[in-house]
């Protein structure tokens, strides 16, 4: 049996007459009482439905009340929040291949929100917080960067991941990086009878209000891409990564349209379609958390490198390349490469402008603030690298 809210749980023990005393109580005092029931859970179902029956309170608390047990009375008090101002990071549950950002965290602490872990701690002295998503999916990951903002005092979250191709080679190859300019959910259609595709809900009266596509504030996309250009040009790629192409350096895609959905394509004539309405260039980005964060006035920060591609590798299942088999060597996969890439630009964005998220505040924009040549010509930057304070020296690493 799950324990009960904890209002009821300090009842359990009072008589059946002193508990009709507090539901007529609580019924009398009507919404003020509801707003200081300190369980979310009762909270939320009281509030909904506007009232409660006394009758029907007093029943729920007799059935707690007989069978409450002290585990529930020894059981944690209201979840606290945690004040001190942090960079929350989200960590996708694969790759299994953490380390390049957690073995960079000093004075760790761990906690437990529900099925959330949080790792508290520094990264040169900056307080962040990083969860891995209990298990896969977008939607788990959203969940995880809701518990992180209501735990704790963010001030951006970012989230390093890894991606599939939606842009055919030579334009795109994998090790290529995406910075989310802009988040598009594509699997948001409505499919006409003829098979065409059509952006939103059938009705042509979107739901989602200024949801619908979320972009990242331009001061920020600035930082972001003096470190992935800071990154990306001190980083060799494996050259199996893409057979019969001599780019080894990544190429980033500074005006990323970065697509979301819970779909795994290798159908190029569907991806085709939803190209033609969303214009996404990879897909498994993170709409989802991008449209949490903007709840809650918190700056979403998105790299995603390229670690399949269908349409670079059609002769494949689903475009993962296949790393060499060598007696006695420990095989590193693509993914775990490309993620590698994703998590050393997101610590040197950490390390060279995490104060200023700290200290500053950066609005999410829900009118585009960039121009549509910005996107059909995303991989130039346009003036992203100019200016004091992008520091593109780093030293060389190689990557697998």
């Amino acid at each position: 049996m799950s324990s009960p809210p904890c209002f009821l749980r300090r009842m359990a023990g009072l008589p059946v007459a002193r508990l009709a005393h507090a539901s007529r109580a609580r019924h009398r005092r009507g919404c003020a009482s509801i707003k200081e029931l300190p369980c979310g859970p009762m909270r939320a179902r009281v509030t909904q439905a506007g009232h409660y029956s006394p009758a029907a309170g007093l029943a729920l608390m007799a059935v707690f009340a007989l069978f409450a047990s002290p585990a529930a009375d020894a059981a944690p008090a209201r979840m606290a929040h945690e004040p001190t101002p942090r960079i929350g990071i989200v960590i996708p549950i694969g790759p299994p291949h953490y380390g390049a950002i957690t073995r960079h965290v000093a004075d760790t602490r761990t906690r437990r929100y529900g099925p959330f872990i949080f790792h508290t701690g520094t990264i040169d002295k900056i307080p962040i917080v990083y969860c891995i998503q209990p298990f896969g999916g977008e939607f788990t990951r959203s969940l995880s960067a809701q518990a992180m903002a209501i735990h704790f005092h963010l001030k951006a979250i970012l989230y390093p991941g890894t991606s599939g191709a939606h842009v055919a080679p030579p334009r795109m190859l994998i090790g290529d990086v995406v910075l989310g300019a802009k988040q598009v959910n594509f699997g948001n259609f409505f499919m006409t009878r003829s098979g065409r595709l059509r952006a939103d809900e059938f009705h042509g009266v979107s739901s989602m209000g200024k949801y619908m596509t979320v972009y990242l504030n331009p001061k920020l996309l600035r930082d972001l891409a003096c470190s992935a250009r800071r990154v990306a040009s001190a980083t060799t790629l494996p050259a199996w990564l893409n057979k019969g192409y001599r780019q080894t350096t990544p190429r980033i895609y500074y005006y990323g349209i970065q697509g979301t959905s819970s779909m795994w394509l290798a159908n190029k004539a569907f991806m085709a379609k939803t190209d033609s309405v969303f214009h996404e260039v990879d897909e498994d980005g993170d709409w989802f958390s991008a449209v949490v964060s903007a709840l809650y006035k918190i700056p979403f920060i998105e790299v995603s490198t390229i670690s399949d591609s269908i349409l670079e590798l059609p002769h494949t299942r689903a475009g993962i390349p296949r790393p060499p088999s060598a007696a006695g060597s420990r095989t590193i996969r693509a993914s775990a490469i490309t993620q590698d890439v994703s998590d050393a630009i997101m610590m040197s964005f950490i390390r060279h402008y995490g104060r200023d998220l700290l200290t500053e505040t950066y609005a999410t924009p829900f009118s585009d603030p960039y121009k549509r040549a910005r996107y059909q010509h995303p991989t130039a930057p346009h003036g992203l690298l100019n200016g004091a304070g992008c520091d593109l020296s780093g030293r060389t690493r190689k990557s697998g």
